[in-house]
């Protein structure tokens, strides 16, 4: 997993490579569909869910369209009213996750437009979707998702920006500010990763508690979600994410 987390600066570069340029963002895997909807879904399940969440800010915020993000293997056992112009966005790292699959397949029936955000070219999920946006982070081993889980919240926020720049709700210095941030991107998560020994140190400190929570406000608090997987993941040690203000709450 090490390895992987050391290879995220490459992963996100070639994430963007192609996608923004001095003339704005380019995403011609969008080309096809209805740039104005009424509505996104993201489904998803497990890191990709929180990625969605983490998503869901940028496209609010750039895009001005509402956002919703379910769990993809619950999505199927409801009745979803879904209004024709909605586009449901399905997020998976191996394109192959099977609730997430069937899920998609569920809206499809309902007759929304679909778009996968993947990694692995050619995998089910992208080849039953209406248009496909691959991440190109290279192959995932490890089985707690680090490079996958950053590279699809860069896709959503390039969706986003893209979004925002189609339909005119982002502003052109706005649009260059962010696509200069996201580029930046790849470097700055080079700096933190030849800084993270005094971190490591510290967290060794932590390795006989019993049980550990994350707090997080605004994108920290999927963030915090995603903390608390990893760490019962990997460690088999009892965590949980909170939202911030919800600590006192329960």
């Amino acid at each position: 997993m090490l390895k992987e987390i050391y290879e995220q600066p490459k992963a996100i570069s070639d994430t963007l490579t192609g996608r923004i340029s001095d003339a704005g963002i380019n995403c011609k895997e969008l080309e096809n569909l209805n740039l104005m909807p009424s509505r996104i879904l993201i489904l998803a399940c497990g890191t990709a869910y929180h990625a969605g969440l983490i998503g869901k800010y940028a496209l609010e915020e750039w895009a001005k369209i509402p956002v919703d993000i379910e769990l993809a293997s619950e999505f199927r056992y409801r009745n979803p009213v879904l209004p024709k112009d909605t586009l449901v966005i399905t997020v998976s790292q191996s394109g192959e996750t099977m609730d997430t699959l069937m899920a998609l397949r569920h809206a499809k029936e309902l007759g929304a437009q679909t778009l996968s955000i993947c990694n692995t070219i050619g995998s089910t999920i992208p080849r039953e979707s209406d248009a496909v946006f691959y991440t190109h982070a290279g192959p995932e081993i490890a089985v707690a998702s680090t490079k996958a889980l950053l590279t699809q919240i860069v896709a959503l926020q390039i969706i986003g920006l893209y979004l925002g720049q189609k339909n005119k709700t982002l502003q052109q210095g706005e649009l260059l500010k962010l696509s200069e941030a996201l580029l930046s991107l790849p470097n700055q998560v080079e700096e933190i990763l030849e800084t993270v020994e005094p971190l490591r140190e510290m967290t060794r400190g932590f390795k006989d508690s019993s049980s550990v929570l994350f707090l997080g406000r605004h994108v920290g608090f999927p963030s915090a979600l995603e903390g608390a997987l990893k760490l019962k993941e990997l460690a088999y040690m009892h965590a949980e994410g909170f939202a911030g203000g919800e600590l006192k709450h329960g």
